[in-house]
Protein backbone atom coordinates (compact mmCIF):
# COMPACT_ATOMS: atom_id res chain seq x y z
CA UNK A 1 0.00 0.00 0.00
CA UNK A 2 1.34 3.26 -1.14
CA UNK A 3 2.30 5.14 2.20
CA UNK A 4 0.53 8.47 0.59
CA UNK A 5 -2.57 6.75 -0.63
CA UNK A 6 -4.36 5.21 2.91
CA UNK A 7 -6.70 2.71 2.31
CA UNK A 8 -10.29 3.34 3.37
CA UNK A 9 -9.79 1.21 6.22
CA UNK A 10 -6.48 2.77 7.30
CA UNK A 11 -8.72 6.19 7.57
CA UNK A 12 -11.30 4.36 9.35
CA UNK A 13 -8.89 3.35 12.06
CA UNK A 14 -7.01 6.95 12.19
CA UNK A 15 -10.46 8.78 12.52
CA UNK A 16 -10.10 10.80 9.19
CA UNK A 17 -12.25 8.41 7.05
CA UNK A 18 -14.98 11.80 7.22
CA UNK A 19 -12.75 14.59 6.66
CA UNK A 20 -11.31 13.34 3.91
CA UNK A 21 -14.14 11.95 2.40
CA UNK A 22 -15.47 15.97 2.93
CA UNK A 23 -12.42 17.10 1.69
CA UNK A 24 -12.75 15.20 -1.84
CA UNK A 25 -16.08 16.07 -2.13
CA UNK A 26 -15.16 19.76 -1.43
CA UNK A 27 -12.71 19.16 -3.88
CA UNK A 28 -15.01 18.18 -6.50
CA UNK A 29 -17.61 20.94 -5.94
CA UNK A 30 -14.47 23.39 -6.47
CA UNK A 31 -13.38 22.06 -9.91
CA UNK A 32 -15.08 24.69 -11.91
CA UNK A 33 -14.29 27.62 -9.27
CA UNK A 34 -11.97 29.99 -10.44
CA UNK A 35 -9.17 30.60 -8.44
CA UNK A 36 -9.44 33.82 -5.85
CA UNK A 37 -8.71 37.03 -7.56
CA UNK A 38 -7.73 38.63 -3.66
CA UNK A 39 -4.04 39.25 -3.14
CA UNK A 40 -2.09 37.00 -0.55
CA UNK A 41 -2.69 39.53 2.81
CA UNK A 42 -6.17 39.18 2.05
CA UNK A 43 -6.02 35.76 1.69
CA UNK A 44 -4.13 35.35 4.77
CA UNK A 45 -6.27 37.02 6.71
CA UNK A 46 -8.91 35.57 5.53
CA UNK A 47 -8.37 31.97 6.19
CA UNK A 48 -6.97 34.03 9.80
CA UNK A 49 -10.77 34.83 10.59
CA UNK A 50 -11.73 31.54 9.67
CA UNK A 51 -9.49 29.54 12.41
CA UNK A 52 -9.73 32.58 14.41
CA UNK A 53 -5.77 33.30 14.27
CA UNK A 54 -5.06 36.47 15.89
CA UNK A 55 -1.32 36.52 16.20
CA UNK A 56 1.83 35.48 14.43
CA UNK A 57 2.29 32.75 17.25
CA UNK A 58 -0.74 31.76 16.37
CA UNK A 59 0.14 31.33 13.06
CA UNK A 60 3.29 29.23 14.00
CA UNK A 61 1.36 27.18 15.90
CA UNK A 62 -1.18 26.34 13.15
CA UNK A 63 1.69 25.61 10.67
CA UNK A 64 3.42 23.57 13.72
CA UNK A 65 0.20 21.60 14.35
CA UNK A 66 -0.30 20.64 10.36
CA UNK A 67 3.76 20.18 9.04
CA UNK A 68 3.14 23.24 6.74
CA UNK A 69 5.90 25.50 5.64
CA UNK A 70 4.88 28.97 4.70
CA UNK A 71 4.40 28.44 1.13
CA UNK A 72 2.17 25.14 2.00
CA UNK A 73 0.24 27.14 4.58
CA UNK A 74 -0.53 29.91 1.55
CA UNK A 75 -1.90 26.80 -0.24
CA UNK A 76 -4.08 25.60 2.23
CA UNK A 77 -5.30 29.46 2.19
CA UNK A 78 -5.99 29.82 -1.33
CA UNK A 79 -8.05 26.22 -1.29
CA UNK A 80 -9.97 27.63 1.63
CA UNK A 81 -10.47 31.30 -0.36
CA UNK A 82 -12.19 29.48 -2.97
CA UNK A 83 -14.18 27.49 -1.23
CA UNK A 84 -15.97 30.71 0.61
CA UNK A 85 -16.21 32.78 -2.22
CA UNK A 86 -18.08 29.40 -3.82
CA UNK A 87 -20.39 29.20 -0.56
CA UNK A 88 -20.78 32.91 -1.41
CA UNK A 89 -22.10 32.41 -4.32
CA UNK A 90 -23.98 29.37 -3.80
CA UNK A 91 -25.91 31.16 -0.08
CA UNK A 92 -25.08 34.71 -0.30
CA UNK A 93 -29.11 34.79 0.30
CA UNK A 94 -29.28 32.58 3.11
CA UNK A 95 -26.96 33.34 5.09
CA UNK A 96 -29.06 36.34 6.39
CA UNK A 97 -32.19 34.25 6.51
CA UNK A 98 -30.47 31.49 8.90
CA UNK A 99 -29.18 33.75 11.04
CA UNK A 100 -32.48 34.79 11.67
CA UNK A 101 -33.57 32.03 12.68
CA UNK A 102 -30.90 31.35 14.51
CA UNK A 103 -30.40 34.17 16.69
CA UNK A 104 -31.76 33.51 19.46
CA UNK A 105 -29.12 30.87 20.20
CA UNK A 106 -26.14 33.45 19.18
CA UNK A 107 -26.49 35.45 21.43
CA UNK A 108 -23.89 35.79 24.33
CA UNK A 109 -24.40 35.99 27.78
CA UNK A 110 -21.92 36.03 30.85
CA UNK A 111 -22.98 35.03 34.40
CA UNK A 112 -22.46 33.51 37.92
CA UNK A 113 -23.37 30.13 38.86
CA UNK A 114 -23.75 28.55 41.87
CA UNK A 115 -24.34 24.64 41.98
CA UNK A 116 -26.00 22.53 45.03
CA UNK A 117 -26.68 19.16 45.89
CA UNK A 118 -28.66 20.14 48.78
CA UNK A 119 -32.40 22.61 48.02
CA UNK A 120 -31.93 23.80 51.47
CA UNK A 121 -28.35 25.04 51.59
CA UNK A 122 -28.80 26.86 47.73
CA UNK A 123 -31.92 28.36 49.37
CA UNK A 124 -30.26 29.43 52.46
CA UNK A 125 -27.17 30.48 50.37
CA UNK A 126 -29.22 32.85 48.00
CA UNK A 127 -31.55 34.48 50.78
CA UNK A 128 -27.94 34.90 52.46
CA UNK A 129 -27.06 36.58 48.53
CA UNK A 130 -30.18 38.95 48.73
CA UNK A 131 -30.16 40.25 51.59
CA UNK A 132 -26.19 41.08 51.08
CA UNK A 133 -24.91 38.97 53.90
CA UNK A 134 -22.50 37.55 51.71
CA UNK A 135 -21.48 37.97 48.00
CA UNK A 136 -21.38 35.14 45.45
CA UNK A 137 -17.48 35.11 45.64
CA UNK A 138 -18.05 34.64 48.75
CA UNK A 139 -21.45 31.93 48.72
CA UNK A 140 -19.14 30.00 45.93
CA UNK A 141 -16.68 28.41 48.59
CA UNK A 142 -19.52 26.35 49.92
CA UNK A 143 -21.18 25.38 46.45
CA UNK A 144 -20.48 21.90 44.78
CA UNK A 145 -18.22 21.18 41.80
CA UNK A 146 -21.17 21.40 38.80
CA UNK A 147 -21.75 18.41 36.65
CA UNK A 148 -20.07 18.54 33.34
CA UNK A 149 -21.07 21.41 30.84
CA UNK A 150 -22.10 23.81 34.12
CA UNK A 151 -19.12 25.02 35.59
CA UNK A 152 -19.36 27.43 38.45
CA UNK A 153 -18.22 30.87 39.04
CA UNK A 154 -18.09 33.62 37.11
CA UNK A 155 -18.61 31.77 33.10
CA UNK A 156 -18.70 33.40 29.78
CA UNK A 157 -19.11 35.15 27.37
CA UNK A 158 -20.83 32.06 26.01
CA UNK A 159 -23.35 31.55 23.42
CA UNK A 160 -27.24 30.50 24.30
CA UNK A 161 -27.12 27.94 21.95
CA UNK A 162 -24.28 26.29 23.86
CA UNK A 163 -25.51 25.98 27.32
CA UNK A 164 -27.76 23.34 29.01
CA UNK A 165 -31.40 24.41 27.25
CA UNK A 166 -32.68 25.08 31.23
CA UNK A 167 -30.12 27.18 31.75
CA UNK A 168 -29.99 29.23 28.37
CA UNK A 169 -33.87 29.74 28.99
CA UNK A 170 -33.32 31.19 31.98
CA UNK A 171 -30.49 33.86 30.41
CA UNK A 172 -33.14 34.40 27.54
CA UNK A 173 -36.02 36.10 29.91
CA UNK A 174 -33.81 37.50 32.66
CA UNK A 175 -31.88 41.46 32.43
CA UNK A 176 -28.54 41.25 33.22
CA UNK A 177 -28.12 42.09 36.73
CA UNK A 178 -30.70 39.44 38.02
CA UNK A 179 -30.35 37.10 40.42
CA UNK A 180 -32.98 33.64 40.50
CA UNK A 181 -34.07 31.69 43.15
CA UNK A 182 -32.66 28.13 43.22
CA UNK A 183 -33.65 26.17 40.01
CA UNK A 184 -33.22 22.39 39.25
CA UNK A 185 -31.15 21.92 36.84
CA UNK A 186 -28.87 18.94 35.65
CA UNK A 187 -29.48 16.94 38.73
CA UNK A 188 -28.94 19.70 41.35
CA UNK A 189 -29.98 23.05 42.54
CA UNK A 190 -28.20 26.48 40.92
CA UNK A 191 -28.02 30.15 41.87
CA UNK A 192 -27.18 31.96 38.99
CA UNK A 193 -26.80 35.75 38.12
CA UNK A 194 -27.16 37.14 34.39
CA UNK A 195 -24.16 39.54 34.53
CA UNK A 196 -24.12 40.73 30.41
CA UNK A 197 -25.74 39.85 27.19
CA UNK A 198 -23.99 40.69 23.54
CA UNK A 199 -26.78 40.37 21.28
CA UNK A 200 -25.33 38.38 17.99
CA UNK A 201 -25.02 40.54 15.52
CA UNK A 202 -24.76 39.79 11.57
CA UNK A 203 -21.78 40.98 11.01
CA UNK A 204 -18.80 40.27 8.62
CA UNK A 205 -17.23 37.06 10.99
CA UNK A 206 -20.70 35.48 11.42
CA UNK A 207 -21.88 36.17 7.94
CA UNK A 208 -19.01 33.98 6.92
CA UNK A 209 -19.07 31.85 9.74
CA UNK A 210 -22.68 31.21 8.40
CA UNK A 211 -21.69 30.85 4.68
CA UNK A 212 -18.76 27.87 5.96
CA UNK A 213 -22.17 26.25 7.88
CA UNK A 214 -24.57 26.12 4.70
CA UNK A 215 -21.35 25.06 2.98
CA UNK A 216 -20.65 21.82 4.93
CA UNK A 217 -24.19 21.42 4.81
CA UNK A 218 -24.02 21.49 1.20
CA UNK A 219 -21.43 19.08 1.36
CA UNK A 220 -22.88 16.31 4.09
CA UNK A 221 -25.74 16.35 1.62
CA UNK A 222 -23.23 15.18 -1.20
CA UNK A 223 -22.05 12.41 0.55
CA UNK A 224 -25.77 10.96 1.31
CA UNK A 225 -26.04 10.94 -2.80
CA UNK A 226 -26.50 7.24 -3.85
Amino acid sequence: MDELNPSNEELSSWGLRETVEKERIKDDLLKDQENSQKTEQEIISLFASIHDINTQESFDAYRKKFGLDNEELLTVARRSARWVELCEKRFKNKAATLFLQKKSSLDKVSYSLLFFEDEALAGEIFVRIKEAECSLDDALKQSSQGPPGLSTGRVGPVALGEMPSALAELMRVSQPGQLWPPKQIEGGWVIVRHEKLWPAVFNRYERLRLLLELGDTWITDQRKKP
